[in-house]
């Protein structure tokens, strides 16, 4: 199972907070909202999943279900300077790398680095 690593200046309330709400994931990865304990992603491209919330620990894990019963894990450990190091594991496949970087560039820097173009993927990076 692949393993992420990013680190964070941000501390672990607010990666938390764009991980697990449909307000922080809609700034930087899809339009999410969430009932009953399960998110309904919706891409920039109309493409559409929905997640089972399995797991949501403030500030420290964050884990949901999701294309098949791929399992995502959020793994959220504070520094010691009052920053995050975040892991992340999951199934190869549907977690795009750049969704990682924009989580890091919104969270830390206020910065969308999504294209804003219906016609291509999610991310910044087409393949």
């Amino acid at each position: 199972m692949p393993t992420w690593k990013l680190h964070f200046k941000s501390g672990p309330s607010d990666v938390y907070r764009a991980l697990s709400t449909p307000g922080g994931r809609s700034r930087y990865w899809a339009d999410a909202p969430e009932t009953d304990g399960t998110i309904t992603f919706t891409f920039p491209d109309g493409s559409t999943t929905e997640a089972r919330i399995e797991e949501a620990v403030q500030d420290r894990r964050y884990r949901f279900t999701w294309y098949d019963d791929r399992v995502l894990t959020f793994t959220l450990d504070v520094d010691e300077v009052g920053g995050t190091d975040l892991t992340v594991t999951g199934p190869d496949g549907p977690l795009d790398i750049s969704m990682l970087l924009r989580l890091k560039a919104w969270v830390d820097f206020g910065v969308d680095l999504r294209n804003h173009d219906g016609t291509r993927r999610t991310g910044y990076l087409d393949s």
